[in-house]
């Protein structure tokens, strides 16, 4: 199975060691199925970083990118839950990248991921998807102990839009950021896949990349705007 629609989010998030047990229960018990129930989404999945800088990691399907930000999406985040009130604002680290399915090589689910962060140069954009395209995710997801591969462009438009409802600024001073996510069976797998058929990204970057192992801990998914999650 790969990829649900051409929209992905990811979001990282932490909060204080003495919340974080309701902290997680919010996230499995409502947060997901809030997010999951919104038009055109279909599947979000949390992981732990285990080297990451934020610790929870969740990524979310959507059919089209413009399913991320819609004013339905915007409506939930205005009208807020009394345990999403309590809960969001004592969040101590937040960042976001939203984007569009540049390349979907996934196949089936793995236990765990590794998370390459990265931002193109914006005059190589065209050419870094070709190559992660034309040859080197179809190596990797056929390699023993990987479930697949991907790689997400950031939509800034998206981004915008999401800052402006968070009163935000987006960032522009630097590159939008991409993501490319190895998926498998063993952390040490998906790792060691990572860096090295990653390497050629310095091709591609003019800053630092980011290579994170991720384990599976909860999701949920829908097959239709009918369902509920």
């Amino acid at each position: 199975m790969q990829l649900f629609g051409r929209g992905f989010m990811i979001t990282f998030t932490e909060v204080p060691p003495d919340i974080e047990a309701d902290f997680n229960e919010w996230y499995n018990g409502e947060h997901l199925d809030e997010r999951i129930d919104l038009p055109g989404f279909r599947r979000a999945r949390r992981y732990e970083s285990l080297d990451g800088e934020i610790r929870y990691v969740t990524s979310y399907e959507c059919l089209e990118p413009t399913d991320i930000g819609s004013p339905a999406y915007l409506e939930v985040l205005r009208a807020q839950t009394a345990w999403s009130a309590r809960i969001m604002p004592q969040f101590s680290k937040w960042h976001r990248l939203s984007g569009r399915v540049a390349v979907d090589r996934t196949h089936g689910t793995g236990g765990w991921m590794a998370l390459a962060r990265l931002r193109p140069d914006p005059a190589r954009a065209r050419a870094l998807v070709d190559w992660l395209g034309g040859s080197v995710l179809d190596e990797i997801a056929a390699m023993a102990g990987i479930a697949g591969a991907c790689a997400i462009a950031s939509e800034p438009a998206i981004d915008a839009i999401l800052s402006h409802a968070f009163g935000q600024q987006p960032d522009t001073a630097q590159p939008p950021e991409w993501a490319i996510i190895v998926e498998g069976m063993s952390g040490e797998a998906v790792r060691a896949v990572a860096e090295r058929e990653l390497a050629g990204l310095a091709d591609f970057i003019d800053t630092r990349l980011t290579i994170e192992t991720c384990r599976f801990l909860y999701g949920n998914q829908r097959l239709g705007d009918a369902e509920r999650a």
